[in-house]
């Protein structure tokens, strides 16, 4: 109930919801049931009482108009202001007709002997729950005064006070049972409530992580892309160099085209192993077994058997080893390379490693014929690769070129990613 509360309090429209169930309560099956049922009980003796039809006509016609305006109000009235009539005076209006129906049935029946139309104010006090308890107790006052001045008007006070108790009483009894049954209503719905949210919440989670899974699994097909371009496309650029190379000097130098092929056989032979590596999406890191200025360094000298002078400048020593830095970084490396080899016609490429306290820089630039800034971004497959890579490790990568002067890209790397 007190968690009830605190929802209900967290906003208007949960106020208003509480207060429609609070009401809804109160206008049921099971609640109408018992109106009528006592509302019979209290007539039943009346329509007995000879003292009752030997009373003027007009009398007996408004009391059983008060008895018909007290059922029918008290089956519908409520739900027909509460869920009709949004108007904040509704409640106010249904119980003011429920009294007066009440005080007309106690004054008009005040003289007939018949005692046991008093049971009629159970039901008010009961429902008038349905609003505070300020608002109950006040509801039950004035019953309880309205029966002591329809019935008890002539007796001592001291005679009025024990038999006003002895209805009192009922009347408490009657709330105590309805707050209790309140209580457990409340507790059904809080757990209904819950389960429901819960239902909710576990039908959020389960596309919370069937986006997960997307999202990994877009990931990782990606990186297997990266993996499957940075490894195939730099053998397969090499491998055409070398083959170019030989068909160019086949005719006057047969042994120094022999030795391209063969070096082109062997980069064919270790670019099929990477590829199914990659494929499986297992491949172990190009730098498992050394570092990443070795690494570079092979780099380096396989363009430079392709024709081009290649220059490396490491400064500096990292802190400690990072598998995911050093991968990006030779993978920068490897495409610079790549794309000199394929686009530059360039003659040099000067390749900068710096290592510092808090990041790690690569530059890598040639004296090719460069290109246009966006077309080359926009187009260029492997460079988005490792812009992705950069990205994912909190770097920035940056790219100057223009036509005829040049292609250069620089990637920076904090020291902790």
């Amino acid at each position: 109930m007190r968690l009830q509360k605190k929802i209900a309090q967290s906003t208007p429209e949960s106020k208003v919801t509480e207060q429609i169930e609070a009401n809804d309560r109160f206008t049921g099956i099971g609640v109408n049931i018992v109106v009528m049922s006592l509302a019979i009980v209290a007539l039943v003796p009346l329509l007995l009482s000879t003292r009752f039809w030997a009373q003027p006509t007009w009398q007996i016609i408004l009391t059983l108009l008060c008895w018909v305006v007290y059922v029918v109000n008290g089956t519908g009235g409520m739900m027909l202001h509460e869920r009709f009539l949004q108007v904040w005076f509704a409640p106010y209006l249904y119980f003011g007709i429920q009294i007066a129906a009440m005080a007309g049935l106690l004054f008009l029946t005040g003289d007939t002997g018949s005692g046991a139309m008093w049971i009629l104010i159970l039901p008010i006090s009961a429902q008038s729950l349905s609003r505070s308890w300020w608002f109950t107790a006040v509801v039950s006052l004035l019953l309880l005064g309205l029966i002591w001045r329809a019935f008890f008007p002539n007796q001592g006070f001291l005679e009025s006070i024990v038999d006003l108790l002895s209805i009192g009483s009922a009347m408490i009894f009657t709330l105590i049972f309805t707050s209790i049954a309140l209580r457990e209503s409340a507790a059904r719905n809080e757990i209904q409530r819950l389960a429901t949210d819960l239902r909710d919440a576990n039908h959020r989670l389960a596309e919370y992580a069937a986006q997960v899974e997307e999202l990994a699994t877009m990931r990782e097909r990606n990186r297997v892309a990266r993996e499957i371009h940075d490894n195939l496309g730099h053998y397969l650029t090499v491998v055409n160099v070398q083959i170019e190379a030989a068909k160019t000097i086949m005719t006057n130098h047969p042994e120094k085209a022999k030795d391209a092929l063969d070096k082109a056989q062997n980069l064919t032979q270790e670019g099929l192993a990477a590829v199914r590596h990659s494929v499986s999406a297992l491949r172990e890191s190009p730098l498992e077994n050394q570092t990443l200025a070795e690494a570079i360094g092979k780099l380096a000298e396989e363009a430079r058997e392709a024709g081009l002078v290649v220059e490396v400048q490491i400064e500096g020593e990292p802190a400690q080893r990072d598998p995911k830095v050093e991968l990006t970084l030779y993978r920068a490396v490897q495409e610079g390379l790549t794309n000199v080899s394929k686009h530059a016609l360039a003659s040099r490429v000067d390749i900068a490693l710096r290592y510092a306290p808090q990041q790690t820089t690569l530059t890598l630039q040639d004296n090719g014929i460069g290109t246009d800034l966006a077309q080359k971004s926009a187009s260029s497959f492997g460079l988005v690769g490792i812009e992705e890579r950069v990205q994912l490790l909190n770097g920035r990568m940056q790219i100057n070129t223009a036509p005829k002067q040049g292609f250069q890209f620089t990637v920076t790397l904090p020291a902790e990613s």
